[in-house]
C-alpha cells in the first residue's frame, strides 16, 4: 500500500502532506483504517493534476462516512455521485456552472439592422448570412446560438473546424450589431496568437463588408485581459471588462480560479464563447473547467448551447485516426493500432514510430534539430543585432516575423523535464553551460513569466540574436491594443528565460507545428492512472500539423512499471 510518501513530486506534495496529517488528527481513535490514507492520497494526487474529485470504489464508502470528514456543512470533504471532493472545489465548480447556466438562459442583446430581411434570430438563412454556406448542422447550431445565448460552449478535436465555426459565429454577430465591442483570448500568449492569426486567416471567406471588423480584433492572455498582478487581478466585478462579446479558446487549460475571474470580470450583458478540445491536458492548477463541462451530464444542462464537432476536415492521415483510437478508446488501444498502422504504412504516412535507447538523445532527434537550427541561424543572421529600445527602427520587421515563424516548423517534445529522455537531457547535450549569453545565435527560449510590461506572457517563445554585449532575444510582443509585433530585447530584462530545443508537454499545449518529434521514454509515474497518462499522449500527438515522429525507448505493448522508466 502506498503512504503520503509516494505523492508525486511536484509543487503540490508538501501541502498535499499537510492535508492528509491534518485530517488524519481528526479521525476518531478507533477510525485509523489504513484505507483512509489511500483515498487522500489518491485524492491529493488527483489535486495536483488539477482534478478535484476522486471516484471511488464501493467498499471505500463505508469507511469514509465513518471518519466523520463528510459531517455538517463546514467538513473538509463531500460525496457527490460516488465522487469524492474537497468541499473548497466542489462548491466552487458548482457556483461556477450556475453562473454559467444563468448566462445561457439569458437572450443577448441584439438590434437587427433590418428586421425584414431577419424574421428569426435563431436560424438565419443562407440569402440572410451568405458565410454559412457548406456548414454542416453542428456548426449551424453554434451560429444560431450565438443569437439565442449569451454563453456558448464549442467543443471538438482537431480538425472538426473550431475556429472556422468560431470566424462565421463572430460574421454573424458583427452583422447584427456592427458596433459591438469584441476580444479574444486564451490562457497563453502562443495560443492567444494562433487564434489570432487563425481569425484574420478565415475572415477571407466573409464578405469583405465584414472583413476588417474580424481583423481588428483584439487578442490577448486571459491574464493580461484581467490585468493580473501581484495583488490579484485588476479587472473585476467594480471594474469589468469593456466588452460586449469574449472567445476563449484553448479552455482545456482553464482552471477554476481563472474561470472565476473571467466571470468576475465580465459584465453581465456580454457574451461569452468557450472553445476547446476536453481530451487534452487539464490545467495546471486545480479545476479542470473544461473537462467537467464536457461531461454529459453537464453538457445535457447547457442545452443548445453546448455544441460539439465530430467531422473531422483537415486530411491529417493516421495523425487523425490514432489521435481518435487513443481518445475515444484509450492508450493501450492506441498502441495497439499505432503498431499496426507504422508495420503497414511506407514512408509517406505522417505518423512515423522509432525505438531507441533512453541513455541517450536518438540520433534522428538531434539532426533534425542541428538542422533546424541551421535555418533558425540563417533567419537570425539577417536581423541586425543589439538595436536601442524600445525596437529600434533598423529592425526589419517583415525578416523578424518570417524568423519567428520558423519556430513552428519543428518542435521536439518530451513528457517530462527531468530524467530519461527529459527536456533538460536534451539541452545538456546540445547547448553549451553559460545559459542564453553562451547560447549561439537562432537558438529557441522560452518567456517562462509573465511580464505584461513587455507583452510578453509565460510560455512565449523567441530566438537568440547577436552575440557578447549585443546579444538580444527576439520575441513577438502583443501592445495595449492587442496586436502583436516583433521586438527585440535584452536578455537583463526577461524576469526568467530558458532554452526551448523542446520543451514539456505541458508548455507545448496551445501551440502547433508542421513536423513534432515526440520522445516516450516508458511508463509514466502516474501509471496507476491512464487518463491522465493518455490525455498526456493526446495533446502531444496533436500538436502535431503535418508530420509525427513517435520515438519510444520500450516495447509500448510492455511498458515498464520499473523505477527507471518512472520520469
Amino acid at each position: 500500500m502506498r503512504d503520503a510518501n509516494s505523492l508525486p513530486s511536484d509543487w503540490s506534495a508538501p501541502v498535499s502532506r499537510g492535508l492528509i496529517e491534518l485530517l488524519r488528527r481528526s479521525l476518531p481513535p478507533d477510525q485509523d483504517d489504513p484505507m483512509l490514507d489511500r483515498i487522500l492520497v489518491d485524492l491529493t494526487a488527483a489535486l495536483a493534476q488539477g482534478i478535484t474529485w476522486l471516484p471511488l470504489q464501493p467498499e471505500q464508502h463505508r469507511p469514509l462516512h465513518q471518519s466523520g470528514w463528510l459531517n455538517g456543512p463546514r467538513s473538509p470533504l463531500v460525496l457527490h455521485e460516488s465522487k469524492l471532493a474537497f468541499r473548497r472545489w466542489h462548491e466552487g465548480m458548482e457556483t461556477l456552472v450556475l453562473r454559467l447556466l444563468e448566462r445561457v438562459a439569458a437572450s443577448p442583446d441584439i438590434n437587427e439592422t433590418d428586421p425584414a430581411t431577419q424574421p428569426t434570430l435563431e436560424q438565419p438563412t443562407p440569402e440572410q448570412s451568405p458565410w454559412i454556406q457548406g456548414l454542416n448542422p453542428e456548426q449551424l447550431a453554434a451560429v444560431a446560438a450565438i443569437r439565442q445565448h449569451r454563453l456558448v460552449l464549442l467543443s471538438g478535436g482537431p480538425g472538426t473546424g473550431k475556429t472556422s465555426t468560431v470566424v462565421r459565429m463572430l460574421a454573424q454577430v458583427v452583422s447584427d450589431q456592427p458596433e459591438l465591442r469584441i476580444g479574444l483570448a486564451a490562457p497563453t500568449g502562443k495560443a492567444a496568437g494562433r487564434l489570432q492569426d487563425a481569425i484574420r486567416n478565415g475572415r477571407e471567406c466573409l464578405p469583405p463588408s465584414l472583413q476588417p471588423a474580424l481583423a481588428a480584433l483584439p487578442c490577448a492572455t486571459l491574464h493580461r485581459w484581467l490585468e493580473a498582478g501581484s495583488r490579484g487581478f485588476g479587472r473585476h466585478q467594480r471594474r469589468p471588462l469593456p466588452l460586449d462579446l469574449l472567445v476563449v479558446d484553448e479552455m482545456s487549460m482553464v482552471d477554476l480560479n481563472l474561470a472565476t475571474a473571467l466571470l468576475e470580470a465580465l459584465p453581465e450583458t456580454a457574451q461569452l464563447v468557450l472553445v476547446g478540445d476536453a481530451a487534452q491536458l487539464p490545467p495546471i492548477g486545480a479545476g479542470a473547467v473544461w473537462q467537467h463541462l464536457q461531461e454529459d451530464a453537464q453538457r445535457q444542462r447547457f442545452g443548445s448551447a453546448a455544441i460539439e464537432l465530430h467531422r473531422v476536415y483537415r486530411n491529417r492521415g493516421a495523425l487523425a485516426r490514432l489521435s481518435g483510437v487513443l481518445r475515444d478508446q484509450g492508450i493501450e488501444a492506441f498502441w495497439r493500432a499505432c503498431r499496426h498502422s507504422t508495420a503497414a504504412s511506407d514512408s509517406s504516412e505522417n505518423l512515423q514510430w522509432q525505438q531507441g535507447d533512453r541513455r541517450a538523445i536518438p540520433p534522428a532527434v538531434t539532426k533534425a534539430l542541428r538542422d533546424h537550427l541551421n535555418t533558425l541561424q540563417n533567419a537570425v543572421a539577417a536581423l541586425p543585432p543589439g538595436p536601442t529600445e524600445p525596437m529600434g527602427d533598423n529592425l526589419d520587421a517583415a525578416a523578424a516575423d518570417q524568423a519567428l515563424d520558423e519556430l513552428d516548423r519543428l518542435q521536439v517534445l518530451c513528457p517530462r523535464r527531468v530524467g530519461a529522455w527529459g527536456v533538460d537531457m536534451l539541452h545538456r547535450t546540445l547547448l553549451p553551460e553559460g545559459g542564453v549569453e553562451a547560447w549561439p545565435p537562432g537558438v529557441p527560449v522560452l518567456c517562462a513569466a509573465n511580464q505584461p510590461e513587455l507583452g510578453l506572457a509565460n510560455g512565449d517563445r523567441g530566438l537568440t540574436i547577436g552575440a557578447g554585449p549585443q546579444r538580444r532575444v527576439l520575441f513577438r510582443c502583443i501592445d495595449a491594443t492587442g496586436t502583436a509585433s516583433p521586438r527585440l530585447l535584452h536578455p537583463a530584462r526577461l524576469k526568467a528565460l530558458e532554452p526551448a530545443l523542446a520543451l514539456t508537454v505541458h508548455k507545448a499545449q496551445g501551440s502547433e507545428a508542421d513536423h513534432v518529434l515526440l520522445l516516450w521514454p516508458g511508463a509514466l509515474r502516474d501509471q496507476e492512472r491512464p487518463q491522465q497518462e493518455c490525455a498526456l499522449l493526446y495533446t502531444a500527438i496533436t500538436r502535431a500539423r503535418q508530420q509525427l515522429l513517435l520515438l519510444t525507448a520500450t516495447d509500448p505493448a510492455k511498458l515498464e512499471s520499473s523505477s527507471e522508466a518512472a520520469l
